[in-house]
């Protein structure tokens, strides 16, 4: 089809620089344009679209080149043709010159002169392979080794010269025949164009602190979820997983730390100017990330407390339509699992368990030999137990439940334009398949999306994006993920199978593979569609008016089925039901719909004076508001499992409801100025009322200035040729914070809200309904206000290929919101009351470098930020709790002073050794009667003789001490990358430099109950008479064990770590091969994703979770793609 002058200017703007490097050398004589095209083609593995009548008919070719940059030979090629050409990726584009009108007639050419000099960077350095073009011929040359050049031309002529990396100079040629030339560095860096709110700006005059990432950080990885691949790309951006579970990870994310102790901490995440969600978007739809994290915020206000993720998706491109596949395939191995002993491990340990009872070993000799012969054939159970059997062979259980996993994943998109309008059209689908044997363990996800962009008229352009997103994930019913939990707890000496191939169980324990071959499976169903237009009118020039409405509407719906499962024991006969008894099954139903409007409109107007003071202004308003309604019903007796359903239920009908509406109105502007480029000035405003607070003070201004300086523009920084930029900012801003936990009723907390629920008697065999106050109402409760701080510098240097930057920041919360204590009788829930005060410090720096030898190219990054925080004021809270101090707990609590996550302790000091050191402990208070040889000590702090949590007097400390936090801190990324002929590698390695974890919970001591067995990491390391300096106190079924194992040192672990997460290998096969296919660029690739970490965490646990129980574990994955563009 015909290309239009749209197109190529498209394609102009989006020239890859890359290319520009590669070298041509040819000597043809009296060629024929098309010959010389092909012998490029060959030389360079671009491919030339053209049409045949423009080059056959065309003047022959004179060329004498060596080693000329490749855009340099294109124009003298077709210096002398009525052709001019554009690079769109590989492709280079030849279509005709547009006709000119009075031409200049030719001069008589002068006698040519011999040219020469050398070229040099601005730090001195001889520069090779510049290009030296007398400017509207074909004569050329190059630079050497040592930046000399030699050239003839004509006295008046123009010497072009030009090298990637560094700005073009020209020079006419005069009576001097010989020219040294200084280049100055082009900061490639400046040009590129970064998303900020409710705008763009160049990189070179941004103030404030905005990270980004390309679209590539998504490509060609085994990821669902576009959380994975951000983990440790991006300066000051925290993600966790805390699962593995396939549409079930639970990342949770924070940008620079904590911002409150409610809701609040993550940032708001806009995509495409509307609020979103990272976890259903598909991940190829993404064309790049920023992250605002401080006074750059501002311009969001009242939601911007925990920063603000802005997504921009892909657009089409005038032109040629172009199809594009990416897909594969993806195997995923367990990994981060706490390991089980074996039957012999755990006979061993039992015994020893037993002797320190006093009791008499379970196990003798001959059923320990019997175990290590893997005896099939039980006896009856030593101690009765009711009939029990003593089992001799061995199970793994984990290795009978859990097997490899699988995902595939295919995208397919269509892009393209015409004059007046282009288009992106993209569909992907996932499907991932858990660890779990048997089970429905299964993610899938459908997205679809288009985006079209049309000119209406010349001043008007209309873009519109819709989304389709369909997830549906599966498992078992009534049990859900903790099947681990249950095959980690099952015991290794019962077996899976009766003799009859019944699932065996006995004493209470379940049989997790039972779960999972006759559980019922839970269907949980996630459905949204996103809407979002926006007409951008030029009204005049500089002056533009946007307006954007977007909807985002999302639906959950869940199916639970908890049917029983009967477990039989050896003989065949029932021995109980799991999951649920017979006559108790269960379904539950769930529906829950989301409904999200934004309405936006701002003007923006820029202009430059005087070529030096350039004004960027922006004002705008918007309306934005949500409604949420849920309803959840179950039925208990289903009659039948083959299609259950609420009419086949006959007892416990239950249901229950809610719902929310929140809105918010906005004003906002910012102004943007800078003079000669080099003192840069910002200020954003925002106005924002919230229908969460009382009308009186529901409204808040959040403004945020910032300024910068760009040292490397000055003169006196210019001599000195060691910059290629430098540039200073600061910043100060106030963001808001209106989330607040517990969602829905805190949505009226300025009201006073009424229960409706239960009943009183009101006479002889009567129920009335009842009202009761639920809370006390907080009507002067308003925004949480943060203030942001932050100071930082940006460097490039080496001609651009090393970049620096170094951001320092400080955040505050001096209006925290808080639960204020009450006495206990007043028998309401506690107000929330602005009075609480957090504070939050940290930087984040990265570096990078990229650069280029030969026709190898490679490029590395490094990236460090940390964060720590401080509850100065939590309404005079100054006691703690033995263990983890954090709001998100069983137990809620915080202490002033302290960070959020902190973690108090005894402090462990060995193990009782003899009867010395065990009378001598025996001498301090609030050490228990039953203490023994073998049996921990903890140390007495205070010095007063025992050993108790607090102290005597009110506020005084006890013998525990803030040990450890379990906040990761120190987060680091590293990425290398290199590219040679037609391969590409790329690796990516991300960690955490400090972080401090506790055994915890049921595993955090063998035998937290007789019948639940310890876990491997214990055995062989407690005392024992063979083992007196052992690490960890003795085996017991008795209470003292619950002495030893308290929270204390001897539980504190080093959790940093480093992980490879990804590492990829791939090939780009030539074009002269994939065009007799149809196919402009085939590329094939290795990938995996998390296989190997480094860390001090033993027994299998991920230090990365911190979960101690039965959480889903992550995966290594290792996949195979195909990458297609036709």
């Amino acid at each position: 089809m015909k290309l239009t002058v749209a197109l190529l200017v498209l394609a102009c703007v989006q020239v890859n620089a890359k290319g520009f490097g590669q070298q041509v050398s040819l000597s043809e004589h009296n060629a024929p344009l098309s010959k010389v095209l092909k012998k490029i083609e060959k030389q360079t593995g671009y491919y030339f679209w053209y049409e045949n009548k423009l080059i056959d008919q065309k003047t022959k070719v004179n060329l004498e080149l060596k080693n000329v940059p490749l855009e340099r030979a294109l124009e003298i090629c077709l210096a002398n043709q009525p052709l001019q050409y554009s690079i769109i990726d590989k492709t280079i584009v030849i279509r005709e010159k547009p006709v000119k009108t009075n031409p200049v007639p030719a001069a008589t050419a002068p006698v040519r002169i011999q040219v020469t000099g050398s070229v040099k960077d601005n730090q001195g350095r001889p520069l090779e392979g510049v290009s030296v073009v007398v400017q509207g011929t074909t004569r050329g040359a190059s630079t050497n080794k040592d930046g000399f050049f030699s050239i003839e031309a004509n006295d008046g002529e123009v010497l072009e010269f030009s090298i990637v990396g560094y700005k073009k100079m020209q020079v006419t040629v005069g009576t001097n025949s010989s020219y040294n030339l200084t280049m100055d560095v082009e900061a490639l860096e400046g040009s590129e164009v970064v998303v900020v709110g409710y705008g763009t700006k160049k990189r070179t005059s941004l103030t404030g602190a905005v990270s980004t990432v390309g679209g590539e950080v998504f490509q060609s990885r085994p990821i669902a979820n576009a959380m994975t691949a951000l983990q440790g790309e991006i300066p000051g951006v925290t993600i966790q997983r805390y699962a593995g579970q396939p549409g079930k990870q639970g990342f949770e994310m924070n940008v620079r730390g904590a911002s409150s102790t409610n809701g609040g901490n993550a940032p708001l995440v806009l995509i495409d100017g509307v609020a979103g969600n990272l976890d259903l978007i598909n991940p190829n739809d993404i064309e790049s990330i920023s992250v605002l994290k401080d006074a750059a915020a501002s311009i969001y206000g009242a939601r911007a407390a925990g920063g603000v993720m802005l997504v921009t998706t892909k657009k089409g491109r005038k032109g040629t339509p172009r199809i594009m596949y990416s897909g594969n395939a993806a195997v995923s191995k367990m990994t981060g699992m706490m390991k089980s002993p074996s039957h012999y491990e755990m006979a061993v340990m039992d015994n020893e368990a037993n002797i320190h009872n006093g009791a008499v070993p379970l196990y003798s000799d001959d059923y320990l030999q019997r175990i290590k012969n893997n005896d099939p054939n039980p006896v009856p159970h030593p101690n009765g137990y009711g009939g029990w059997l003593l089992f001799f062979s061995s199970t793994d259980w984990m290795d009978a439940l859990l097997e490899n996993g699988f995902q595939q994943s295919h995208n397919l998109s269509l892009s393209g334009g015409g004059t007046n309008s282009n288009y992106f059209l993209s569909a992907g689908y996932v499907d991932q398949r858990g660890v779990v044997k048997y089970a429905d363990d299964n993610n899938k996800r459908y997205n679809l999306r288009l985006n079209y962009d049309y000119e209406i008229s010349k001043r008007i352009r209309l873009e519109s994006k819709v989304a389709l997103e369909n997830q549906k994930r599966t498992d078992i019913g009534g049990v859900g993920d903790w099947v681990i939990g249950e095959a980690i707890f099952g015991m290794p000496n019962h077996p899976v199978y009766t003799p009859d191939g019944l699932f065996f169980a006995q004493g209470g324990w379940g049989n997790a593979v039972s779960y999972a071959k006759e559980g019922a499976t839970s269907t949980y169903n996630t459905r949204g569609v996103n809407t979002n237009f926006k007409l951008i009118a030029d009204l005049a020039k500089g002056l533009k008016l946007n307006v954007q409405t977007g909807i985002n509407y999302r639906t959950l719906n869940s199916d639970d089925y908890a049917k029983p499962i009967p477990q039989y024991k050896w003989d065949g006969t029932i021995q109980y039901y799991a999951v649920a008894n017979p006559g108790q099954s269960k379904l539950t139903k769930q529906n829950e719909e989301v409904i999200g409007k934004n309405y936006t409109g701002y003007l923006q107007y820029h202009n430059n004076f005087g070529g030096k003071h350039d004004f960027d202004v922006m004002a705008g308003v918007s309306h934005e508001e949500e409604d949420r309604e849920w309803f959840l019903a179950s039925v208990s007796n289903v009659v039948s499992d083959e299609v259950p359903s609420m009419g086949l239920g006959t007892e416990n009908w239950f249901s229950d409801g809610g719902g929310g509406h929140w809105a918010l109105r906005s004003a906002f502007g910012r102004l943007s100025y800078a003079f000669d480029n080099k003192y840069l000035l910002e200020a954003n405003l925002r106005y924002d009322g919230s229908s969460r607070f009382r009308k009186e003070i529901r409204w808040g201004f959040f403004p945020g200035i910032s300024v910068g300086w760009r040292i490397s523009e000055e003169n006196f920084m210019k001599s000195q040729r060691i910059f290629d930029d430098l540039k200073l900012r600061a910043s100060y801003g106030k963001v808001g914070n209106q989330m607040f936990p517990d969602s829905d009723p805190h949505l009226y907390d300025y009201l006073q809200l009424i229960n409706i629920g239960g009943s009183y008697p009101f006479g002889p065999g009567r129920q009335v309904p009842s009202a009761t106050i639920s809370g006390i109402a907080s009507p002067n409760r308003t925004w949480e206000t943060l203030k942001n701080k932050n100071i930082g510098i940006d460097m490039t240097v080496l001609r651009s290929r090393l970049g620096f930057s170094f951001d320092y920041f400080v955040k505050n919360n001096d209006n925290m919101l808080i639960p204020i204590a009450y006495p206990s009788m007043l028998g309401a829930t506690a107000p929330y009351t602005n009075v609480g005060r957090l504070e939050t410090k940290g930087f984040e720096t990265s570096i990078s470098w990229s650069d280029r030898i030969g026709k190898l190219g490679y490029n590395a990054r490094f990236i460090l930020s940390d964060a720590q925080n401080k509850v100065l004021y939590y309404g005079g809270e100054d006691t703690y709790v033995l263990g983890l101090n954090s709001l998100t707990s069983w137990d809620p609590h915080v202490r002033e002073g302290d960070a959020l996550n902190s973690y108090y302790a005894y402090v462990f000091d060995g193990v009782i050794r003899n009867q010395k050191e065990l009378d001598d402990y025996k001498q301090l208070g609030g050490v228990p009667s039953d203490i023994g040889i073998g049996d921990a000590r903890f140390k007495d702090l205070n010095g007063d003789g025992k050993i108790s949590l607090y102290g005597d007097q009110p506020g005084q400390e006890g013998d525990v001490k803030k040990v450890g936090n379990t906040t990761p801190r120190f987060n680091y990324g590293f990425n290398l990358g290199a590219n040679f002929k037609g391969f590409d590698f790329a690796l990516f390695l991300q960690g955490v430099g400090k972080r401090t974890l506790f055994r915890s919970g049921d595993y955090s001591m063998p035998w937290s109950e007789w019948w639940r067995q310890p876990p491997q990491f214990y055995y062989g390391k407690t005392w024992n008479e063979d083992r007196p300096d052992a690490e960890f106190p003795r085996l017991t079924h008795g209470n003292i064990r619950w002495w030893n194992y308290q929270a204390s040192t001897m539980q504190q672990i080093d959790a940093s770590y480093i992980r490879l997460k990804n590492i990829q290998l791939g090939y780009t096969l030539p074009e002269n091969l994939t065009r007799k296919i149809y196919v402009n660029r085939a590329r094939i690739y290795f990938s995996g994703q998390d296989i190997w970490e480094h860390h001090n965490v033993k027994g299998g646990w991920d230090p990365e979770s911190a979960d101690w129980g039965g959480n889903y574990p992550f995966q290594r994955s290792y996949s195979f793609g195909l990458d297609l563009t036709f």
